[in-house]
C-alpha cells in the first residue's frame, strides 16, 4: 500500500511540475529555507520586541540581588584569594594594577 502512495505520488510531481521527485524536494526544500532566512530578517516589529521582552524577562530572573560594594582600602593577595567566587555568599572581587573590582554582577552559574 505504501509503495502504491508512494509511486502515484512520484508520478503525480512529475505530470504536474516536470521535475523529478528528488529535484521537486531539492526546490521545496530551499524554498522553505529563503522563506525562513526572509522572515527572520524582515520579521514584523511586534515579533522582534516580543523576542527581546522575553530574553530581558529570563535575565532578570537569573539574576540574584546584588551584594552591597566591599569597602578595602589595603588588602594582601592572601586576603584576596577569599573572595575567589567558591563561595556564593561573598562578592567575587578581581585586582588589576593595585586597584580592587567587584565583578559580582558578571558572574554566572553552570546549570
Amino acid at each position: 500500500m505504501v509503495v502504491q502512495l508512494w509511486e502515484t505520488l512520484k508520478e503525480a510531481i512529475v505530470a504536474y511540475t516536470g521535475f523529478s521527485p528528488s529535484t521537486f524536494f531539492t526546490v521545496l526544500a530551499l524554498l522553505f529555507a529563503i522563506y525562513y532566512v526572509v522572515t527572520g530578517l524582515f520579521g514584523s516589529s511586534d515579533d522582534h520586541h516580543h523576542r527581546h521582552r522575553h530574553i530581558e524577562e529570563e535575565e532578570e530572573e537569573e539574576m540574584s540581588p546584588l551584594h552591597p560594594p566591599v569597602q578595602l582600602d589595603e588588602i594582601t593577595a592572601e586576603e584576596l584569594k577569599a573572595y575567589d567566587s567558591i563561595d556564593l555568599e561573598k562578592p567575587l572581587l578581581m585586582a588589576i594594577k593595585a586597584q580592587i573590582y567587584d565583578v559580582s554582577q558578571s558572574r554566572f552559574t553552570v546549570s
